[in-house]
């Protein structure tokens, strides 16, 4: 009779499955492309130097994006009085056009973009969280309260009052979220 060790993947396995997701994770909680690696490549060496205290009563996933929550949040409070020379070139619109979009829907585009940005920097972070968790990761509500450590009903209640935030920072800010879909 032989018998057949069933060894639990390594953490470069795991980790090079799940690496997209971390970086997206902080590109929606920075905001930024360059400030987003910084953020994901830190989440990846404490993951890295955790992984052997790791539970593996957890998902992996559920397991790294909190820590790539936690990196983020601790930059953005890092940076709360840090300009930042990528917000600075939106503005200032350095960036070059689109060719297949008129200059109107380049500029309304950007406009929105930038007016999100500004409306999800201006919410708590753990709010911020949970709309990119559920809006921009898609992730389900149950899959956010593994990550938060939350109760599903308060996941839920969290999401729709962030959401509600969000909506009220978005039409404040200008007519372009003002229409009945967001």
């Amino acid at each position: 009779m032989s018998l057949f060790f069933r060894t639990s993947p390594s953490f470069e396995t795991l980790a090079a499955q799940a690496e997209g997701q971390v970086y997206k994770t902080c590109y929606h909680m920075m905001g930024n492309a360059e400030d987003a690696a910084d953020c994901a490549q830190e989440a990846m060496l404490r993951a890295y130097r955790a992984f052997p205290s790791f539970r593996r009563d957890a998902e992996f996933f559920t397991w790294i994006t909190r820590i790539a929550l936690n990196v983020c949040t601790d930059a953005l409070r890092k940076r709360r009085n840090v300009v930042s020379l990528d917000a600075l070139r939106q503005e200032q619109g350095f960036d070059p056009p689109d060719e297949g979009k008129s200059a109107y829907v380049q500029l309304e585009e950007k406009e929105r973009l930038l007016l999100l940005r500004q409306a999800l920097a201006q919410l708590p972070e753990d709010a911020r969280q949970l709309i990119v968790l559920r809006d921009f990761r898609s992730m389900s509500y149950e899959e956010i309260a593994a990550v938060t450590g939350a109760p599903l009903g308060t996941v839920k209640s969290r999401i729709s009052r962030a959401r509600e935030k969000l909506s009220q920072l978005l039409k404040k800010s200008s007519e372009l979220f003002s229409s009945p879909s967001v």
